[in-house]
């Protein structure tokens, strides 16, 4: 028997020996919430779904949200399930652990069951961030970075109100240190919602200057992802063609922005760069935007269409061939062209985009002063999104970076 066994243990060594030099020794690991309802209409649903999860929900949104009476079909869904439902509309751009503190509290004070996130990234976010504080006493300085909360939250629905943040599917958060003034990034499966509501109608009044920012943040997202040091297969797919949905359809939905099948799309398109993120990580475009948006209090999406560019120009020392993959999505023509000009012309295409959608191109439009570069550098080294960008980046690199935007 004996002899057996260290014959079967050599068996195995000898075949993860061959996996490993075949390339196929390794294993990843892909989280999504447990349901995605999908399509114009389908928050109207979301009390049959709910209905498994307590009697008593505390809806977290913002004043905006409900002052456009956006709530409205949810609250009606609820109510017809007889579901209590409390509502913390305390949220502002931004959340900070403050904020946060404070919904702990009144979640607590209501004994909600189960919390519905409703809004753009910052009510979702906050919903995630309230969700797990409920269960986990340490301050939520201390769960910064990636896998450090020990508990499960409350169930969570999030239903999203733009295209841009993937927050509705995303295993992280993002809320502001108010003692520090900067960005923490959470990432745990624990803020992967247990289910996930896309409804494009909810998308149609979002003024064009929100509907091009959060756009941008989906191009982002995905571009990261494709080009992270993690990626696999499963998240480039998805990248692949998030990035083709926004290239097709982000100008029309910021043209148009009554364009219900270009919303619904780019609702996709967030869908799918969510996912994708969440599962490889995003880069040095998010790192260096966080501090942007925070030193010049500058939407999230504005910051990164500032950064991109300079950002794809650093990383395509080590991810050209990549990078000019994404011809065929972006619709960038590099017949005759090198590799190194495919990339660039992949770039070009990008960098256009965002002017059509008069976005900011520069550090310099926003008001931003080259003083500040060192600082936030140096903040920017330190975040989290940083650990998954393909090509490894100094302090001395990230400030050009940040130069080269200038």
């Amino acid at each position: 028997m004996q002899n057996n066994n260290e014959i079967n243990k050599l068996k195995e060594m000898v075949y993860d020996q061959v996996l490993d030099e075949v390339g196929l020794g390794h294993f990843y690991r892909f989280i999504m919430p447990e349901e995605v309802l999908v399509g114009p209409g389908c928050a109207r649903k979301v009390g049959k779904e709910a209905a498994e999860l307590g009697k008593t929900a505390l809806l977290v949104t913002d004043r905006g949200i409900i002052d456009l009476h956006l709530h409205n079909s949810i609250i009606r869904s609820l109510e017809k399930e007889d579901i209590e439902i409390k509502i913390f509309d305390q949220v502002q751009s931004d959340p900070d652990d403050k904020i946060i503190k404070n919904g702990v509290k009144f979640a607590e004070e209501n004994n909600v069951n189960f919390i519905i996130g409703l809004g753009g990234g910052s009510s979702l976010d906050a919903a995630k961030a309230i969700s797990f504080m409920i269960n986990n006493p340490l301050p939520i300085s201390q769960y910064e970075g990636s896998n450090k909360i020990k508990n499960k939250g409350l169930p969570l629905i999030a239903i999203t109100t733009t295209a841009g943040t993937g927050s509705e599917v995303s295993a992280s958060t993002v809320v502001t240190d108010s003692s520090k003034n900067k960005k923490m990034v959470i990432s745990s499966k624990y803020l992967v919602p247990q289910i996930a509501v896309i409804d494009a109608k909810l998308t149609v009044g979002l003024p064009a200057s929100i509907t091009a920012a959060t756009g941008i943040d989906v191009l982002v997202h995905v571009l990261e992802a494709y080009l992270s040091k993690d990626s696999m297969t499963i998240s480039r797919a998805l990248a692949d063609h998030s990035i083709k949905y926004v290239m097709e359809n982000l100008a029309q939905a910021v043209g148009n922005g009554n364009d219900i099948e270009a919303r619904h799309r780019m609702c996709i398109a967030s869908l799918m760069a969510g996912m994708a993120f969440s599962n490889v990580g995003l880069g040095a475009c998010h790192a260096t935007a966080h501090q942007l948006g925070t030193t010049y209090k500058i939407p999230h999406g504005v910051a990164n269409a500032i950064m991109l560019p300079s950002v794809l120009r650093f990383n395509k020392m080590v991810s050209k061939k990549e990078i000019a993959e994404l011809a065929h999505v972006v619709g960038a023509r590099t017949e005759g062209l090198t590799t190194r000009e495919a990339a660039e012309a992949v770039i070009n295409e990008i960098e256009l985009l965002i002017s059509e959608l008069n976005l900011p191109q520069t550090i310099r439009e926003i008001g931003g002063k080259k003083e500040n570069f060192k600082s936030m550098a140096e903040d920017a080294l330190n975040d989290p999104t940083l650990s998954t960008n393909p090509r490894q980046a100094n302090l001395e690199e990230i400030i050009t970076i940040y130069e080269n935007a200038f």
